[in-house]
């Protein structure tokens, strides 16, 4: 409503204002309410029936498929990964690299599917950078104990082994993704083995590629918040039941503190400097 619109309807600016974010609080506070209320619901579901039922002894078996999957899994799984990244990346780079010998410099149709391909093997090299963490983590949870059984010391060096594989190709794709992207763009700055890579390529970018790398940035924090929360309180109901401690939460909780008070940080400088983010 403009402050035209307000006048003809006989009221203030200040107070129509008022008046529009009453009715938008109203208007949303229903579904945080039964939102608020199903979780509560859920929550004392799953508390009573983990007490009457003894769901915990279910824990039990949660170890025991927990360090299997440690074991005999994860080794296997990191290897394939190693494997897959190589398999799937490689022959796109390819592709990339094909499409920029033959472009002119100017076709923008060309260039943009340079990008996406580029785009691809840098999204697929870093979620197997993330599922390695993870794997290696399930292979190093059986602790020294591992070494302990003979059968279990070459599953358990080859983790490593594919581990570092991964982080390799990560690293040496990327790079060349990079230096790709910079060929293309002469303009473009930064290595991506200098570790304030992130600030010179964005101080390179111009201004519409910064508005896009922040709706981009603004998306990831809205889902980054979402999981976290989705996350937190699920852990916290398998905390009741299954036992698995607080450290799983705490982790969760120190990333999402994080990702808040980076935002925030950052909006509060724009804010002093003029621009108005929140």
């Amino acid at each position: 409503m403009t402050n035209n619109e307000m006048m003809k309807n006989g009221l203030e600016p200040n107070e129509a204002r008022n008046d529009e974010i009453k009715k938008s609080n109203r208007k949303a506070l229903p579904m945080f309410i039964l939102i608020v209320l199903i979780c509560g619901i859920i929550g004392g579901v799953a508390g009573y029936t983990a007490a009457k039922y003894g769901l915990s002894r279910l824990a039990a078996g949660f170890g025991d498929a927990e360090a299997f999957f440690g074991e005999k899994i994860a080794p296997w799984l990191l290897l394939i990964v190693a494997i897959v990244v190589l398999v799937v990346c490689i022959p796109i780079y390819k592709q990339a690299k094909s499409l920029y010998a033959s472009w002119d410099g100017e076709d923008e149709v060309v260039s943009d599917e340079i990008d996406q391909k580029l785009s691809k093997v840098i999204w697929v090299s870093s979620a197997a950078l993330v599922f390695g963490f993870f794997l290696i983590a399930a292979a190093y949870s059986g602790g020294f104990e591992i070494l302990d059984g003979a059968s279990n010391i070459p599953l358990f060096f080859m983790s490593i082994v594919a581990f570092v594989l991964i982080m390799v190709e990560g690293v040496m794709l990327q790079q060349r993704c990079v230096d790709m992207a910079k060929k293309m763009n002469p303009e473009k700055k930064g290595s991506i083995y200098d570790t304030k890579f992130q600030k010179e390529w964005l101080e390179s970018c111009d201004e519409a590629e910064r508005i896009m790398i922040g709706k981009c940035a603004l998306a990831s924090y809205g889902a980054t918040n979402k999981a976290c929360a989705i996350l937190a309180a699920a852990l916290a109901i398998c905390a009741l039941i299954f036992g698995i401690g607080f450290v799983p939460s705490l982790a969760v909780c120190v990333i999402w503190l994080v990702n808040m008070y980076a935002y925030y940080k950052e909006a509060a400088k724009y804010n002093k400097a003029g621009y108005k983010l929140f």
